[in-house]
């Protein structure tokens, strides 16, 4: 811990000895002939060979400006206003430019005069901030994440997150369209940067606002990436392949080939590395069903094949547009798995250590389909449809035993449990929109269904031994084989109709009805000791139920916008349940229905350009399942038993957001401030019972005359430090607090946490010398729970993570990439933790235009990339721990494709 801090502060006190003293570029503006004082003049400040632009800034009340002034260069300096022309000024160094006086001449007084003009870094049009792409310098070859990491305004942390004017980036376009799925991780990691001829940014409406022109009040930070003339057709992409000591591999191609709006892409991806998707959410864009890394989670190590394609286009006339996804994706998984758990009543606390050898193969295709008629001018059709196969076989060993207080043996289970399931799914829907001449008038028409099988046999085996001071008391063998047979059917519809009442009120109703028929079949059978068949039935734990729901939904909403920086959205809905099932072992019937009122208030208010304020409340009735009233019985975990209640009613959450939002395009300023708040009536909780022999039974219930309460606070800022070295920082507090109740043993339980934790990053982006990104974040977490024997569990919490890069001379890059986490011991936890997983490369660029790119490097070379969780969840503490993937070296070659099919003009 002490070495980290240490080099943290060492590399700030080097970073902060590079600062140089500067001198500035001052002066006023106004206008030339009537020599009015001009506010809020644009300034920039561009390199004289390039014209990438190094500073800007604007005019305050009385037209005055300052900028610093870099020690050497030349430079060319444009003050811009609107409704004037253009002034341009050379900077030339060791000049004196501290008292410029520039007049602007209004273009109503320049007559047949010409002006010219360059290339304008940022502008405004309304609520879109434009960036030029070519003002602005990065490595060759980079990607759109390296270009949006020197723009002002946006932020791009280590994982590939990105944030444009303090709001995270859900969208991310081409051309205004979605472009192999809009995740922006797939866009900004895959096209390049000297494809792009702007970068737009603003917050997208809502589908549904668009179609309808019904303002919501919901909003997606969108980044739209336009493209040069010319790189609008061609072929582009990347392949990678990669081999290292204990046999790790990477294997990899992304080839994209797009005319227009034609587009198809594909992609290959085998590796044992952890690498299973493209980038994290990657995948499951391209291929839309949101599973496309396979089943590895971080725990274990895994194997791994993921291979996929997309076709797109639409007619010339643009009336229809279509979308055909295929996905395979094969994983298998080696997992070594350590739960320690800690659970306490008022007399008694058990301990169990718990240790899993587990593996998993599975198997998996995915088709989807998505296509768009646009019929006339006022009416549109959307409808998808997709369909998904896949095999699922694993096998498992666990060892468990658990003491009490007194470590005293309570109980010992050994137990192997092996799964070979099969499972289809579909899904199809559409949406029909139609739109009205008269402002605010639509009809919409949406229809949807889905269903799936999934079929398969287990096989669980339990040796469970029972003590009492330490000594056996009984035992339970069990050795079963489970057929399961499960089917689902959905279909359902809405229909909406909005009605303008005056300009600034419309006035919606919506009714929709959903049917659903879950049929779930499991036949547990027991090993039949004299002829070694399992074919003896266990009706105990045999399932065979029918559920149906049917559900009705009314919703009147009024939006009221008396501005357009104002808009009100106010939602009544109702919804009337009901839920019956048929147990078709004993033709026992259980119905129950719900009659619920859901309320929403939505208030977004932009104050001033770039300044706005949203208040958000709900309330949400959580109807029970019909799992919580009558769950399925199991007995693959037999110290663990959950049982459902007949008698459970809905629960009732009031929830508050409030978020404010602060962001200056000039100084690239950003803060806010964002409150979350809830609570919880007659909520649905799980209260326990622990028996002598340690096992916990899980009974569904309300809590009664106490409510659930939950806060979290988070203030944010983020600016720039330092103009010169592109220096940007930012960071802030936050605190979460709250409680949860339940029953233990027939004692009320009060679980309450506290997290506090404080976040500060630092970020330089360069295409020389060194590039960074590193944040911090200490903390303290508090965690008690009313019964007494459970001691607190209170302790400091310290993570960070970055990556450094330092560009050398001929085409060699030093890079590392490490994450730090650290967790104080406490009275429940008397070891701490302590992780740091260092990963260093050195890589080498080929051939002229660096396409080609050799890079040596080692995955977590200290060796401590050990897998850790811990949670409170009411009395129960528990901590996870698991093998994952450690110390490999390896050694990859790394091609860009990019061929354009037209030639730059």
């Amino acid at each position: 811990m002490k070495r980290v801090w240490l080099s943290l502060l060492l590399f700030l006190l080097c970073l902060c000895g590079t600062v140089q003293a500067q001198s500035k570029i001052e002066g006023k503006i106004s206008d030339s002939k009537d020599k009015l004082k001009l506010h809020n003049a644009t300034i920039m400040l561009l390199t004289a060979k390039d014209s990438i632009l190094t500073d800007f800034t604007r005019s305050n009340e009385d037209g005055r400006f300052s900028l610093l002034q870099p020690d050497t260069g030349q430079y060319v300096l444009i003050v811009t206003y609107p409704k004037y022309g253009e002034y341009y000024a050379d900077i030339l160094p060791e000049r004196d430019y501290t008292n410029m006086s520039i007049g602007l001449t209004n273009s109503a007084t320049l007559l047949q005069e010409v002006i010219v003009t360059g290339r304008i870094p940022i502008t405004i049009k309304g609520d879109t901030t434009e960036y030029d792409a070519r003002s602005f310098k990065v490595e060759k070859n980079a990607k759109v994440e390296d270009l949006l990491k020197v723009l002002p305004g946006i932020t791009v942390d280590a994982s590939g997150k990105i944030t444009a004017q303090g709001k995270t980036v859900e969208k991310m376009l081409v051309d205004g369209e979605e472009f192999f799925g809009d995740d922006p991780k797939l866009v900004s990691r895959n096209i390049r940067s000297d494809m792009v001829d702007k970068i737009q940014v603003y917050e997208k409406k809502s589908d549904k606002a668009e179609k309808t022109g019904i303002d919501d009040g919901v909003r997606t930070q969108t980044i739209n990436v336009k493209l040069k003339e010319e790189a609008k057709r061609g072929i582009f992409g990347k392949v990678d392949a990669g081999g290292g000591n204990n046999k790790f591999y990477l294997g990899q191609g992304f080839l994209n080939y797009f005319d227009q709006s034609f587009r198809v892409s594909t992609y290959l991806i085998a590796s044992n590395t952890g690498k299973t998707g493209l980038n994290g959410q990657e995948a499951s864009s391209i291929g839309g069903d949101g599973d496309g890394s396979g089943n590895f989670e971080g725990e274990g190590v895994p194997k791994s094949l993921n291979t996929g394609f997309l076709y797109s286009d639409k007619t010339a006339n643009k009336k229809h547009s279509w979308r055909i996804d295929y996905k395979y994706s094969q994983s298998n998984v080696d997992l070594d798995r350590s739960i320690f758990t800690r659970n306490a009543a008022r007399d008694t606390i058990l301990i169990s250590n718990n240790n899993t050898a587990a593996s998993s193969d599975n198997k998996k295709h995915n088709v989807g389909l998505k296509y768009e008629f646009k019929i006339d001018s006022l009416s549109d059709l959307t409808v998808w449809a997709g369909a998904n196969r896949r095999r699922d076989i694993s096998s498992s060993r666990t060892i468990s035993n658990t003491v009490n207080q007194f470590d005293q043996l309570v109980n010992g289970n050994t137990r192997d449990f092996q799964n070979d399931t099969k499972a289809e799914q579909y899904n199809a829907s559409a949406l029909y929109v139609k739109r009205f001449k008269k402002k605010g008038r639509s009809l919409t028409i949406n229809y949807f269904t889905s269903g799936s099988k999934q079929d398969g046999d287990q096989q669980l085996y339990s040796s469970l031994v029972y003590y009492r001071n330490g000594d056996s008391v009984g035992n339970t063998t069990l050795d079963q084989k489970k057929v399961i047979d499960n089917n689902t059917f959905a279909v359902g519809g809405e229909l909406s109709y909005s009605e303008p009442l005056s300009k600034k009120v419309i006035l919606a109703f919506e009714y929709g009805i959903n049917f659903d028929r879950n049929s779930n079949s499991v036949e547990s059978l027991n090993k039949n000791l004299n002829t070694g068949k399992y074919d003896d039935k266990d009706d105990v734990y045999s399932n065979d139920f029918l559920y149906k729901t049917t559900k009705n939904t009314y919703n009147l909403s009024i939006n009221y916008k008396p501005m357009e920086k104002f808009v009100l959205n106010i939602a009544n809905r109702f919804e009337n349940s009901d839920l019956s099932q048929l147990n078709r072992a004993d033709d026992a019937h259980l119905s129950r229905s719900f009659f619920v009122y859901n309320p929403i208030l939505d208030l977004n208010y932009e104050i001033k350009k770039n300044r706005s304020i949203s208040v958000v409340y709900r309330g949400t009735n959580g109807l029970p399942s019909l799992n919580q009233i009558q769950p399925l019985r199991s007995n693959l975990d037999p110290l663990n038993e959950y049982l459902g209640n007949e008698n459970l009613k809905p629960s009732y959450t009031n929830e508050l957001n409030l978020n404010f939002r602060s962001f200056s395009i000039l100084t690239g300023e950003f803060y806010g401030i964002y409150i979350n708040a809830s609570r919880t009536n007659n909520a649905l909780v799980q209260n326990t019972t622990i028996d002598s022999v340690g096992k916990t039974t899980f009974i569904w219930d309300n809590l009664n005359n106490n409510t659930n309460n939950q806060i979290s606070i988070r203030p944010m800022y983020y600016g720039i430090l330092w103009k010169k070295y592109q220096l940007r920082h930012g960071g802030g507090p936050a605190i979460s607090i709250g409680n949860n109740y339940n029953y233990v043993n027939n004692v009320l339980a009060n679980a309450k946490f506290q997290t506090y934790s404080l976040s500060y990053g630092l970020q330089k982006s360069s295409t020389k010398g060194l590039d960074f990104g590193i944040e911090v974040s200490p903390g303290y977490v508090i965690q008690d729970n009313s019964i007494g024997m459970m001691e607190d569990s209170k302790g400091f919490t310290f993570s960070s993570n970055g990556e450094f890069k330092y560009f050398l001379p001929a085409k060699f890059v030093l890079r590392t990439d490490f994450n730090y986490r650290y967790q104080a011991p406490t009275a429940v936890y008397s070891k701490k933790f302590e992780r740091l997983v260092l990963s260093p490369g050195l890589s080498k660029k080929f051939m002229k235009d660096e396409k080609l790119e050799l890079t040596f490097m080692i995955n977590d070379v200290l060796n401590q990339n050990v897998g850790f969780e811990r949670n409170q969840n009411g009395t129960l503490l528990t901590e996870r721990r698991f093998n994952t993937i450690g110390r490999y070296y390896m050694v990859k070659l790394s091609w860009e494709i990019n061929k354009m099919l037209v030639k730059s003009k």
